[in-house]
């Protein structure tokens, strides 16, 4: 078990439990996560807001504070995480917390353009040729002003990918043998990208195949 393994945040390990029980794309190779009880889970988490095709919320929040209260954990957390108590830490979705995952601009832009989509999926739209400098998110005409190659952050052009191909049927920015994540959520909203397009290709191949 290495140091990264002995943090955790509740929502992020739940909400990939419910994506690999339900993936398509290369599911046996996937590790199964611990799930944890949703009376565990926060509400309006962006990481919920990213995996949850039927977010709810017309916001999200992002910072996250230490829970020190180890008998307040979940005890399937408790229980694996206290073989290292050194460092073992769970992380709860807090407004009085710090941007854990160190979110930045295009990130958040991205975010909110999501937001919306998952609100409203016919309302939002992508317009590849900015006016301004950086990335910008315009919640009246919810027009999503961004270019993929433009945008600083791995978290941002996956956001990107993801609803270029819901609303536009679009994934040529995908263009690469190289994995985009670095990080470890990078990598699991990775896995979930990658699994729309999956189905969206085979269902696409489907149907001009005469299958559907």
């Amino acid at each position: 078990m290495t140091l990264a393994s002995t943090i955790l945040v509740p929502e992020l390990q739940s909400w990939f439990y419910r994506f690999v029980l339900t993936s398509n794309l290369n599911k046996s190779e996937i590790p199964i996560p611990t799930n944890i009880d949703s009376v565990y889970l926060p509400q309006k988490s962006f990481i919920e807001l990213l995996f949850n095709d039927s977010y709810e919320y017309q916001d999200y929040k992002y910072k996250y504070l230490s829970d020190t209260n180890t008998y307040g954990w979940p005890y399937v957390v408790r229980n694996r995480m206290m073989v290292y108590p050194a460092s073992a830490r769970y992380y709860t979705l807090n407004d009085r917390g710090t941007n854990f995952f160190n979110l930045e601009h295009d990130d958040f832009v991205l975010l909110d353009a999501l937001v919306a989509y998952r609100n409203d999926s016919t309302a939002v739209t992508i317009v590849t040729t900015s006016p301004a400098p950086v990335a910008y998110f315009d919640s009246t005409s919810m027009i999503l002003y961004a270019n993929f190659n433009d945008l600083n952050t791995n978290l941002s052009k996956l956001i990107f990918l993801y609803l270029d191909l819901k609303i536009y049927n679009r994934y040529s920015n995908y263009d690469t043998t190289t994995l985009i994540a670095q990080t470890l959520l990078e990598s699991l909203y990775e896995s979930y990208v990658l699994e729309n397009m999956y189905d969206y290709v085979t269902n696409a191949d489907s149907y001009v195949n005469g299958d559907q």
